[in-house]
């Protein structure tokens, strides 16, 4: 078979030519409507012309062995790709789905006894407008420039995978997929792998190497794995799949349920499965002005160890995070805490398979309780696979630390159990168990949750969790939740109950907001456009949400029609009305000198925003509210916007204000959070990030700058500064400005046996 090395060996697709609150919601929505009826009534867009090249038609793609390693260069000159039959009847999921992709795509798989090889042709009519800028490991591709993702469901059990995702300069991002769900910090898992790509006068050739040693897979001769092809044409914002992910599957790409099968693999070298990366760290920091530096200087190592074909064990030993990007500021102007993301790679690989309950609200574990006022120690996690059964151990040992007052807060084991499994097609079943274990004290979680999914996007999902201590509380020491969610790609409803104990607080966990049962409903519509020359897709949600405290009475009542608009163009409009209740039972100090006092206040807030496709060389946002606060008022302000010079300098920009007036002592003021973030790359290797943030509220200019230069695959040189400045007014004139200065050397280095 010929490889088609020009567009002329393939037809290139042309894209096909292009719809009191009740009075106020019902004249807003119908004027949407009529403004797009008259392109829903033309009907879909006409089917393409052109036939694809010869290519599997079916579900299936078998790998080819070869006997000699292709070079990873993006050329595809090798012999043996011509031999290959391609996959290449790529189809849409957006913005039309179910039709063929406007440009043509071919994909052959191949592999010998160490790696698995992808070699991709991704056609394109005008090669000039590939959109390709990203150079940095992990950076926004899918936000920036054209992609191709290769997923691996190397244990066929359709539901848990690696993602693989590569832009046309070759950039590498991935991921580890859990549950046919994922989240932003699935994206921080690292694996070693090669890549390289090149843009032709036909479009762009990826070449990519991934060895067997970087994934785990089942310990049959002949593995059989699940396999998915999804490529993004940025300026076209039109993304498709092989095989075909109808839009009525909610995960989309991540519905490992509907992916296709690779066959052919067999005697493979899974090798040792045996890595160890050792580190080594210097440097110094000071605090609070301090003439002398305290230096900094330590050696540690982390291992990796392939127990068997589907279970790894990663030890640590005298873990470091110095290498970890700072937090952005937030300002709190709730009664609630804060949630900061887990951002540590050790606690990021396979962090879908510990996750229990609700992210970020009420959850049972939360990896960043561990380690951050005790330093860690050592310690180890078992994850994997046992036949069906899918398990995360963790243990880890925590030293002895002093906080600000000079008081010890004692360290301890900290341990977690997590396991689940399906138990029929789509049904996943689970339990956890935390404990913190010290010399005098403990306090453990146990838990189970369930996941029944059906029909394309719908699902039930149940979890509950109770909390034993050494305090003896024995009531109120529970949670749970049930939630029902009903959707298809035109409309969805949800309702959902929890319930937490007011002394549920789990040692290992996150819990935003206890003593409480909430009752969510939720209903919505998302008509798309499919033959419009501006207006996408319009998604349009009514909410109402009540939550009474363990006593009966009510806290909180939240009711909001919210309304997001998608241009054709990429660029994204909303348009939100909300009310709210709250009932303040105790006083509320909201800032240092102003309280709010108990009672019950009624809010009515409006919010609109817009923001433009980051595709764009420049491209930004604003939104902002107004409504009442408190019995006073609240005006929020938000504009960001990106420029990107080159693929390597971008610069980043945000300004968040709130002007706040209160009717009570000191209830007038405002609050300002400026952020710039840069991103500079000299090559694929070598990049740097810094951000820079400052709040009016501590009064503090923070800066945090981070160069990662990776040396060999899998192994960096981080060399990392970060300092926090007092520009406001002192309370000490001899106190220093510079409230600390920090700066650390890290070098690691893989060995792989």
């Amino acid at each position: 078979m010929k490889l088609p090395l020009t567009v002329g060996d393939l037809p290139v697709y042309e894209p096909s030519d292009s719809p009191s609150w009740g009075r106020m919601a019902s004249l807003f929505t119908t004027m949407l409507l009529l403004a797009a009826a008259g392109s829903v009534a033309q009907g879909q867009a006409p089917t393409q012309s052109g036939t694809l090249s010869e290519a599997p038609t079916d579900r299936t793609v078998r790998a080819i062995h070869v006997s000699q390693a292709p070079d990873i260069d993006g050329v595809m000159d090798e012999l043996f790709w011509a031999e290959i039959a391609p996959v290449g009847n790529f189809i849409q999921r957006w913005p039309v789905d179910g039709q063929a992709m406007s440009e043509s795509t071919l994909v052959r798989v191949a592999f010998d006894e160490n790696n698995i090889y992808f070699g991709m042709i991704m056609y394109d009519g005008e090669p000039n407008r590939i959109m390709a800028s990203v150079l940095q490991r992990e950076g926004p591709i899918g936000q920036r420039d054209d992609r191709i993702l290769i997923g691996l469901d190397t244990y066929h059990d359709r539901r848990n995978a690696y993602i693989f995702e590569l832009n046309p300069l070759g950039t590498q991002g991935d991921a580890l997929m859990t549950d046919e769900r994922h989240q932003f910090s699935d994206y921080n898992w690292e694996g070693v792998y090669r890549s390289e790509a090149k843009i032709t006068d036909y479009g762009w050739v990826l070449e990519v190497a991934i060895p067997f040693t970087t994934i785990r897979f089942s310990a049959d001769p002949e593995p059989i794995m699940g396999i998915m092809f999804h490529r993004l044409i940025q300026r076209k914002t039109e993304m498709g799949n092989w095989p075909h992910i109808p839009l009525r599957f909610s995960a989309g790409d991540f519905q490992v349920s509907q992916w296709g099968t690779l066959t052919g693999l067999r005697n493979l070298n899974r090798g040792n499965n045996v890595e160890i990366k050792p580190f080594v760290i210097g440097g110094g920091q000071s605090f609070n002005g301090g003439e002398e530096s305290d230096a900094l200087s330590d050696i540690g190592v982390d291992i990796k160890y392939g127990l068997t074909s589907s279970l790894t064990l990663d030890l640590t030993v005298n873990t470091d995070f110095a290498q970890v990007e700072a937090d952005t500021v937030q300002v709190n102007l709730t009664r609630f805490s804060l949630f900061f993301p887990e951002k540590r790679e050790f606690f990021l690989e396979r962090a879908g398979l510990f996750g229990f309950g609700d992210n970020g609200q009420t959850q049972a574990f939360f990896s960043r309780r561990i380690g951050i006022e005790n330093d860690i120690v050592g310690g180890g996690r078992l994850t994997g696979q046992v036949g069906k059964i899918s398990v995360g151990l963790l243990s880890l040992q925590t030293n002895d630390a002093l906080d600000d007052d000079g008081v010890v807060i004692e360290g301890g084991n900290n341990g977690v159990a997590r396991l689940r499994t399906d138990i029929f097609p789509r049904t996943t079943v689970g339990a956890i168990l935390t404990n913190i274990e010290r010399s005098n004290s403990y306090s453990r979680t146990g838990g189970i949750d369930a996941t029944i999914r059906f029909w394309g996007n719908s699902s039930f999902d149940a979890w509950a969790a109770k909390v034993w201590n050494s305090a003896s509380t024995s009531s109120g020491t529970a949670a749970g939740t049930a939630r029902l969610n009903l959707e298809n790609d035109l409309y969805g409803f949800s309702a959902r109950y929890l319930n937490v104990g007011e002394n549920f607080d789990p040692a290992l966990g996150f819990v935003r907001r206890s003593d409480q049962v909430r009752y969510q409903t939720e209903a919505q519509y998302t008509p798309r456009f499919e033959s419009s020359k501006i207006l996408r897709q319009i998604r349009t949600t009514f909410e109402f949400e009540l939550v009474d405290g363990q006593d009966g009475f009510k806290q909180t009542q939240t009711m909001r029609w919210r309304n997001r608009f998608t241009f054709q163009s990429g660029e994204r409009a909303v348009f939100d009305l909300r009310r709210d209740f709250e009932r303040l039972t105790v006083p509320f100090e909201i800032t240092d000198d102003a309280t709010i006092p108990a009672g019950d206040y009624w809010f009515n807030a409006f919010f609109a925003g817009f923001r433009t496709s980051q595709r764009r060389q420049v491209s930004g946002g604003a939104d902002f509210s107004v409504g009442n606060f408190f019995n006073g008022t609240r005006t929020r302000i938000n504009a960001r916007g990106l420029f990107r010079f080159s693929n390597h300098l971008s610069i980043g920009t945000s300004i968040s204000r709130n002007v706040i007036s209160l009717p009570v002592a000191n209830g007038d003021f405002s609050t300002n959070v400026v952020t710039v973030n840069v991103e500079a790359a000299a090559s694929r290797k070598l990049f740097a990030s810094g951000l820079i943030q400052y709040d009016d509220v501590s009064e503090t200019l923070q800066a945090n700058i981070r160069v990662d230069w990776i040396h060999t695959p899998g192994a960096d040189l981080f060399v990392v500064l970060d300092t926090g400045y007092i520009v406001g007014d002192l309370t000490d004139p001899l106190q220093s400005r510079w409230a600390s200065r920090t700066v650390i050397v890290k070098l690691t280095y893989l060995k792989a046996l």
